[in-house]
């Protein structure tokens, strides 16, 4: 296939359209997205399908019918679906150019069956690499028994330290942290995990908490300080929806491009240029992973004038989290 070519995008959740129309635009495909089956059939070089089309109906199976009046175009199946399904759906239809599970999903299979990279399978150099930061042997055996036959790479640490010594020495595609971990200090209300995320927010490294701390502070913390990728309980672990939710991570952390270049020359060369002095102040301490509170009681000002310069410097950085502005910060040599 070539750049010039349209794929349609068939699927009732807004979050996947997305994810897979990122990844076909950043190989040159053009796309059409659709919820459910559209009326009329636009034009297109082959379609990437969910089976189920229905959001309140698991069992919905439109994605079998769109697919079958496509044929003879190249059909993608993406889905949750059972495998026994997808089977026998393409046993009978040669236009099924293959079957993607949404809990394993790689960017790589899908191009691999458009004919834009190596198949699936083949050795790869670029396995992303994920840390996984636990304490408790059972738990890292669940992981390596989740996502061990994904073609992830997985290194484990079992404290702060260890996790601190890794990220230092490697780069990793995402990461995998419990809240509550080993500490001969402080061994039953120890949370290095939260100083932890500082250090992956400060990376911009996509961050899956998975804990059994599962307070609402703690959860708001982690997601308002820290700005994680997830928050999963241990009690209500999903093998399936964690293995779906760490391919997004992935994902994420592969779409992270570097700062947009603003329009004056100045700023071109420093993506600081635009933030006031006091704006810079702020990203310096954020970039040290201090809190609005902390911030505030640093620079004499309230909280509320903090978010707000916060707020101004996300802003001017084209940025969304402040994770993403302290890496920016990083690279600027702010925060040291």
């Amino acid at each position: 296939m070539t750049n010039s070519q349209t794929i349609l995008v068939v699927d009732d959740d807004p979050r996947w359209r997305q994810i897979v129309a990122d990844v076909l635009a950043d190989a040159g495909y053009k796309t059409v997205l659709a919820p459910a089956a559209p009326a009329t059939l636009p034009a297109c070089q082959a379609a990437v399908i969910d089976v189920s089309l229905d959001p309140d109906d698991p069992g919905n199976r439109d994605g079998f019918a769109l697919a079958a009046k496509l044929g003879p175009t190249p059909v993608i199946l993406l889905s949750g679906a059972p495998e026994s399904e997808i089977a026998e759906f393409a046993r009978t239809r040669a236009f099924i150019a293959g079957h993607l599970e949404k809990s394993s999903f790689r960017k790589e299979d899908l191009l691999a069956l458009l004919g834009r990279t190596p198949a699936k399978g083949a050795p790869r150099s670029d396995a992303a690499q994920i840390l996984i930061v636990e304490d408790d042997p059972g738990w890292r055996d669940i992981y390596t028994d989740v996502l061990g036959e994904s073609g992830y790479e997985l290194q484990f640490a079992v404290s702060y330290g260890e996790a601190r010594g890794l990220l230092q020495r490697a780069r990793f595609q995402a990461a995998v942290v419990d809240l509550h971990l080993v500490s001969s200090a402080d061994p039953e209300e120890n949370r290095d995990g939260f100083a932890l995320l500082r250090v992956t927010g400060a990376r911009n490294l996509p961050t899956i908490v998975v804990s059994a701390l599962g307070a609402p502070d703690d959860i708001d913390r982690a997601y308002d300080e820290f700005g994680i990728f997830a928050f999963i309980e241990k009690e209500a672990f999903d093998r399936k929806a964690f293995k779906q939710t760490v391919g997004e991570a992935i994902l994420s952390s592969e779409a992270q491009t570097e700062v947009p270049v603003v329009s004056t020359a100045t700023s071109a060369m420093d993506p600081l240029a635009e933030l006031t002095e006091r704006e810079h102040e702020v990203l310096g301490l954020l970039a040290q992973g201090k809190t609005n509170r902390q911030i505030a009681q640093a620079l004499t000002i309230t909280p509320n004038t903090v978010k707000k310069h916060v707020d101004h410097v996300l802003q001017k950085l084209g940025v969304g989290t402040r994770s993403a502005a302290a890496a920016i910060a990083a690279r600027a040599g702010l925060g040291k």
